[in-house]
C-alpha cells in the first residue's frame, strides 16, 4: 500500500497520542503493547520508501551537482547564450569570471539551490521521525520484557 507522507504522519501521531493515553492510565495489557509495537514498525516500513525517494532527489542535488551547473549557467552567460523569458540574452557578454558572478544570483541557480535545500531538510526530518518510531518501538519492548 502506498501511503502518502502526510497519512503517514497523521497516522504516527494519532498512534503516539493513543499509546500515550494507554501508558498514563497504566493497565499494560501485553496485548496492547503488542499492537502498539505493531502499528509503530508498519509506520516506520511504509517510511522507507518515502525515505529512499527523498534521499535520492537530495543525492541529485550535490554540492558537485551545483558547481556544475553554476559553470553552465557561467558560459551560457559567457557566450550571451543565457535567455530571460522573452528570448533575450539576460547579461551582456562579459568574461568568465564575471560570468561566475552573475551565474551565482541567477535564477535556475537560486531555485537549485532551494530544491537541495528543501530536500536536505527533508531527508533529515524523515530521518528523525523514524528514530523517533524506533525509540517508541524500544520502549514498547521494554515494557513488555517488564511484564513478563
Amino acid at each position: 500500500m502506498n501511503r502518502t507522507l502526510e497519512e503517514i504522519i497523521d497516522d504516527y501521531e494519532s498512534t503516539r497520542m493513543s499509546y500515550r493515553e494507554f501508558t498514563k492510565r497504566g493497565e499494560l495489557n501485553k496485548q496492547t503493547l503488542i499492537e502498539f509495537e505493531s502499528r509503530f514498525t508498519d509506520l516506520r516500513a511504509d517510511l522507507r520508501p518515502i525515505r529512499s525517494k527523498i534521499a535520492r532527489e537530495y543525492e541529485k542535488r550535490s554540492d558537485k551537482q551545483a558547481t556544475a551547473i553554476k559553470f553552465r549557467i557561467a558560459v551560457a552567460i559567457h557566450e550571451g547564450s543565457f535567455l530571460d523569458d522573452t528570448g533575450k540574452p539576460v547579461y551582456e557578454e562579459c568574461s568568465i569570471n564575471q560570468a561566475e558572478k552573475y551565474a551565482s544570483s541567477s535564477k535556475p541557480y537560486k531555485e537549485f539551490l532551494e530544491q537541495k535545500c528543501f530536500y536536505k531538510e527533508s531527508y533529515v526530518n524523515i530521518t528523525d521521525l523514524r528514530e523517533d518510531m524506533s525509540m517508541f518501538i524500544n520502549e514498547i519492548k521494554d515494557r513488555i520484557k517488564a511484564e513478563q
